[in-house]
């Protein structure tokens, strides 16, 4: 059962990195990119932090998991809600004109992301 939500952690994060973002990048304004965006990543941090924590409450109802597969479950929770509360400082660098601030920030989101994207990746192939 947990496989399951490794499968749509790695879905949320691939429809939202590559088709949801970039769609919105090319079709709305700078302005409404931004608030759109603001409304959007908020939730979609939280809903993959949601199925780690469905995968984990799989884990423990299942007949010994393997020990890496609660480790990845524990990172599908931690990491997207390290992006979400990094989420307010990161606007306030962009609205500031901070941009050193925003790219080390947006970087730190990028690659919280990838990594649980790699875990769930690997979580599906145990």
């Amino acid at each position: 059962m947990h496989h399951y939500f490794a499968g749509m952690s790695v879905g949320i994060i691939v429809l939202q990195t590559a088709i949801v973002a970039p769609s919105m990048v090319k079709t709305l304004s700078r302005d409404d990119f931004g608030r759109s965006i603001r409304t959007i990543w908020p939730k979609f941090f939280l809903l993959v932090a949601a199925t780690g924590a469905g995968s984990l409450a799989a884990l423990i109802a299942s007949d010994s998991p393997p020990a890496l597969q609660y480790g990845i479950a524990a990172a599908t929770i931690v990491c997207p809600l390290i992006c979400h509360a990094i989420i307010p400082a990161t606007n306030r660098a962009t609205d500031s004109g901070d941009d050193a601030a925003f790219k080390r920030l947006h970087l730190t989101s990028v690659l919280l992301t990838i990594a649980v994207l790699l875990a769930n990746l690997a979580a599906l192939a145990a």
